[in-house]
């Protein structure tokens, strides 16, 4: 019993990972039309039946990468840690600022990244503006 867990544990770690990795092809995919190549009628098909991933996935990450294509710091982490972790901060970040948004991704819970992005936003008294978050 203990290998299977075991087996089964490994297998979704790698099944994260990989999928991470198709996320990170994908606009590259939609750019070349990869997908029309391979005689898929969409990226949508193509994602579903290569990768599993539904049709807001795909708009998800097509989305996010839209936004962060232009920021390797963010990139950087978007591959490490996947795209999920830096949804919070697509918005808000520059070019100027991407490299303390990755920081902040790294280190800050989504919870709290999601609240100091807010925070920011609104420019909030006593908050991001104000002072410096040490998690």
């Amino acid at each position: 019993m203990k290998n299977i867990h075991a087996e089964f544990v490994k297998y979704g770690k790698n099944a994260k990972y990989w999928l991470r990795r198709c996320e990170m092809l994908l606009p590259e995919i939609a750019r070349e039309e990869i997908w029309k190549k391979k005689r898929f009628s969409s990226i949508y098909e193509y994602a579903a039946k290569l990768a599993g991933m539904n049709h807001e996935k795909v708009n998800e990450c097509l989305r996010i990468m839209k936004h962060i294509e232009d920021k390797p710091e963010l990139l950087e982490v978007a591959e490490k840690k996947g795209l999920g972790a830096v949804r919070p901060v697509v918005t808000i970040a520059t070019k100027e600022t991407a490299k303390l948004w990755a920081k902040k991704v790294e280190v800050m819970s989504k919870h709290t990244l999601i609240t100091y992005v807010r925070d920011c936003k609104i420019g909030r008294p006593g908050t991001a503006d104000e002072q410096e978050v040490t998690i």
